[in-house]
């Protein structure tokens, strides 16, 4: 058959068609009543709709060499089967054969949502073309505004994600789903279409891309899920399809990160390990004092006696201490270790005297040990080729040992300044006192500058807010006073209050009682939640980071939002981009 004759097959087909739609027209509007706005509007969109398709065919028509007669007949066969609401798929062969009549094709979940992801596809592909032609189409109507010009706007750009759905068009169904299953599987489709190219992205370079794709997926069903659960309730609201799109994008982000453990201080037994394996690595160097360096050292310790000879005088026992020590360093200059053990023989036998004159001569005698050590340099250490490694093993050595210290000051078991304020509060009067026994317990750190020595400005502070309360705080420990459990008066007004309620029925006599039992068990929750965040504080020597987004987080993160910021809407304006419509919506104002 030559192409005159297929062009009168389909110009028959249409004059059928055409022919039959009116006949079926007259039959419904007379079994429905439309408005006559709304009648208007769909004709608006059928028009709009046929001139895009016209434009979009004869783009296609040049491409391939069609003829404008058999062009022509394409086009009106396809308008009168658009009236009776099907579309052309592909009959055996011919011409002819991708544009014949599908009336009887059926949807389903699957093909549904394969549509889906191929419109995803095509959006997203031709999401670039989009933005520029936004940029540009803003630009003009600038120009417009300004100089009175009519440049026209481009609609229908070719590398558009217009120009991608044609390309997919085999592989979309034009029929519209049929239930409420259909509609979001063919929604959660598009998501995931449309996050294949940014998702594909964010996968260059990821430690472990199949996690990422993984999370991408997620993000992309959840986004469809609640971006058409919104459609269902809403269905005009673009707005509350984006916002809930992206609140279900985020939603798998977010039960990941509430599963991912929080960081943690280490305890108090894995301090001691490290402190005691950082003495170790340096006790088995051994690596020793320069001679410069020991020099130095024994100087310091002499020097904690000033220039009058009646210190030591009067202090035998450190003058002697001091005297033996200086000399053995610069008759031999010492191991590190060597060092390290003078510094406690000094605790134990000066800082430790009862004398308090001696007592003072020691601490000061180990603050200069202190002091050389912690300044201790690679080249003040001689005996090992590894000084770099050993002075830093030193110092972390020290380091944990100072926050194992710290943290046994408050944490121990038994002698803890916690744990003792806590049994004092047990074993005084009906055991109410929780919350003043930790406050005291923790100001007398604050008020005693031997005891606060070593501590950082951020733990100090931590302690003033435990011990000063915040003003939530106190008003939950006043409340609480009138728990039964804080004291006798308040247990045996709570007595009375309860046989009252008994009484007389009426259950607001004991109100107080639990009002103040609440506050006073909040309150010293509270207050524990402070004190083991001080001792985290402590343990870690710094503030705990907060949990952040992982990588895999940030990667599934940046995608959505590529993914949002450049998908079409869903919506009325579906052939736009979130990014696309806000050009539009600046220029219109």
């Amino acid at each position: 058959m030559s192409d005159q004759d297929y062009e009168k097959l389909a110009r028959q087909a249409a004059e059928a068609r055409r022919q039959k739609a009116l006949k079926e027209g007259a039959q419904g509007q007379a079994q429905t009543e439309i408005s006559p706005e709304k009648q208007a509007a769909i004709k608006a969109a059928q028009r709009r709709m046929a001139i895009a398709k016209a434009e979009q065919r004869r783009r296609a028509a040049e491409m391939s060499g069609m003829s404008n007669a058999a062009l022509t007949a394409l086009l009106e066969a396809e308008a009168m089967a658009a009236i009776e609401g099907r579309s052309l798929s592909p009959v055996p062969d011919g011409p002819w054969t991708r544009y014949a009549d599908d009336s009887g094709q059926q949807t389903g979940m699957v093909g549904q949502t394969m549509s889906g992801v191929n419109e995803g596809i095509a959006g997203i592909l031709g999401a670039p073309v989009d933005l520029m032609t936004g940029a540009i189409n803003m630009g003009k109507q600038g120009v417009n505004a300004l100089a009175g010009t009519d440049f026209k706007p481009i609609e229908s750009p070719v590398g558009g994600s217009g120009t991608f759905r044609d390309l997919l068009a085999p592989t979309i169904s034009e029929v519209e789903p049929q239930n409420a299953a259909e509609r979001f599987g063919r929604r959660v489709g598009m998501e995931v279409g449309a996050m294949a190219v940014p998702g594909g992205i964010m996968l260059r370079g990821a430690k472990a891309p199949l996690a990422v794709a993984g999370g991408e997926a997620a993000s992309a069903v959840g986004s469809g899920i609640a971006g058409q659960t919104s459609r269902e309730i809403a269905p005009e609201n673009d707005t509350a399809d984006f916002i809930a799109s992206l609140a279900g994008g985020l939603s798998p982000v977010a039960a990941s990160r509430a599963m991912r453990p929080s960081p943690k201080a280490p305890t108090l037994e894995e301090l001691q390990a490290q402190s005691s394996a950082g003495y170790d690595a340096v006790r088995e160097s051994g690596a020793t004092l320069s001679p410069q360096s020991a020099d130095a050292l024994a100087g310091s310790i002499e020097g904690t006696f000033g220039t009058r000879p009646a210190t030591r005088r009067m202090n035998p026992k450190a003058a002697i201490a001091a005297e033996e020590l200086a000399g053995d360093m610069r008759q031999r200059p010492p191991t590190i270790a060597e060092v390290d053990e003078a510094r406690q023989w000094i605790g134990d036998n000066v800082a430790g005297s009862n004398e308090a004159g001696e007592r003072r001569l020691g601490v000061m005698m180990k603050d200069a040990i202190d002091s050389h050590l912690d300044q201790l340099q690679p080249g003040d250490v001689t005996g090992t080729n590894r000084a770099s490694e050993v002075v830093e093993a030193l110092t972390g050595a020290r380091e944990k040992a100072r926050r194992v210290y710290k943290s046994q000051l408050f944490e121990a078991e038994d002698t803890g300044l916690v744990a003792k304020g806590l049994r004092r509060a047990a074993t005084t009067g009906t055991g109410g006192n929780e919350i003043n026994a930790i406050r005291q317990n923790v100001r007398r750190v604050l008020e005693n500058p031997k005891l606060r020595r070593g501590f950082s400005e951020t733990e100090l502070q931590a302690m003033r807010d435990i011990a000063d309360g915040t003003p939530t705080q106190n008003a939950l420990r006043l409340i609480g006073r009138l728990a039964p459990t804080s004291g006798a008066l308040s247990l045996g007004g709570f007595t009375g209050a309860a046989g009252a309620a008994g009484a007389t029925g009426n259950p607001l006599f004991i109100a107080p009682g639990i009002a103040g039992q609440t506050a006073k068990y909040l309150g010293e929750r509270n207050t524990r939640k402070k004190i083991a965040a001080l001792g985290e504080l402590i343990r870690n020597g710094k503030p705990l980071p907060k949990k952040t987004a992982s990588a895999l987080e940030s990667r599934v993160i940046a995608a959505l939002l590529a993914q949002k910021a450049l998908m079409p809407s869903v919506g009325a304006e579906g052939d736009q981009s979130a990014v696309v419509r806000a050009l539009s919506g600046a220029v219109a104002q």
